[in-house]
């Protein structure tokens, strides 16, 4: 890592984000062992007794980082971090097939206090080690369906206080009624609450911690996609304690997702993003834009087009004064150059 990491400094990269949370299914770092995989298929990267630990890579790791002069951040995640799974109260979700209020199997209650002390326990572990910043994955969200409460047995809210259903198909959710906008601006309270849990955990341990959340870019580009579907909203992203709200500007994504057929639509959605996000006044100074670069098994051909793309990007970003930027994944020697290029 260390000779890569030089390399990175010299050209004029500053901080590498490094992803210590493993999902079943997650491409492992390659430092872990064939064993170690076999036997440990889900858990994290740094010591804990929290929760399972597949191998500590963040320690090494930060020594070559500080050797190579970088800064170093650790990207975890949060309502999918316990990986024991059956322990601790999960969210409760509206199944539309079989219109039945059902547990999560591996997403924690936001609002369950044992969850809360879990993850501040969690993240306190995590700030002991020789980094600088943390950030949280994208993960810390509820979908339009999650995070009902049972009350004396009985569901809150009702599912029926929230959607007005298909009436010739009850598993289809046509729009929603009014007390849906205010449950959502509730949830997303609680959400930006535990993170602010997380991170003055992390700072009473290493009070110049940096940290930051992971944000989708719908929150920017149309508040009510932000709020409906992930339960984010700006009024609980202004009580956000994190030093910088790195926005997942995903360019390649934000094009399939939006159906966007040509350059140019791709441009004037970015400037719509960028735009609007001049216009959070208080938020301004927090937000970092990422972007994707092109994945190795693309094909020659490919990989022009998309590094042209990020250029633009890039180079469109910073025409709109967002000079700092985040590049994901950059893992490797060729496509750093190309894009410093």
């Amino acid at each position: 890592c260390e000779a890569y990491f030089k390399d990175l400094k010299k050209l004029g990269y500053n901080t590498i984000i490094l992803r210590v949370f493993h999902n079943h299914g997650d491409r492992f770092h390659e430092l872990v062992k064939e064993s170690t995989r076999k036997l440990k298929p889900e858990g994290v990267y740094f010591k804990t007794q929290q929760t399972p630990v597949i191998t500590d890579i963040l320690t090494p790791v930060c020594k070559c980082a500080h050797r190579s002069g970088l800064k170093i951040f650790a990207w975890m995640n949060t309502l999918k971090a316990d990986y024991n799974h059956k322990l601790k109260h999960k969210v409760l979700t509206y199944n539309k097939i079989t219109r039945q209020i059902e547990p999560e199997k591996i997403l924690l209650d936001p609002a369950a206090t044992e969850n809360i002390d879990f993850l501040m326990q969690l993240f306190a572990d995590l700030a002991s080690h020789p980094i600088d910043g943390i950030l949280l994955q994208d993960d810390l969200m509820l979908r339009h369906n999650q995070g009902f409460k049972l009350i004396n047995n009985r569901v809150s809210p009702a599912p029926g206080k929230l959607y007005n259903f298909n009436p010739k198909n009850h598993t289809q959710i046509e729009s929603y009624k009014p007390y849906f906008e205010q449950w959502r601006k509730q949830q997303a309270l609680t959400l930006q609450t535990l993170a602010n849990h997380i991170f003055s955990a992390c700072r009473r341990l290493k009070p110049n911690l940096i940290c930051a959340q992971n944000v989708h870019y719908e929150v920017l580009y149309n508040q009510t996609w932000g709020r409906d579907w992930f339960a984010w909203t700006k009024s609980a992203l202004r009580t956000s304690k994190a030093d910088y709200l790195m926005i997942m500007t995903y360019q390649e994504r934000i094009r399939k997702e939006l159906e966007l057929k040509s350059n140019s639509e791709l441009v004037a959605t970015m400037d719509k993003i960028f735009t609007n996000a001049s216009h959070w006044q208080q938020l301004k100074p927090k937000i970092v834009f990422k972007f994707t670069t092109p994945p190795l098994t693309s094909s020659q051909k490919q990989r022009k087009r998309l590094l042209t793309t990020l250029h633009q990007t890039i180079t469109h970003a910073r025409q709109k004064n967002w000079p700092d930027l985040v590049l994901t994944p950059c893992n490797n020697l060729i496509t750093a150059s190309a894009i410093k290029e």
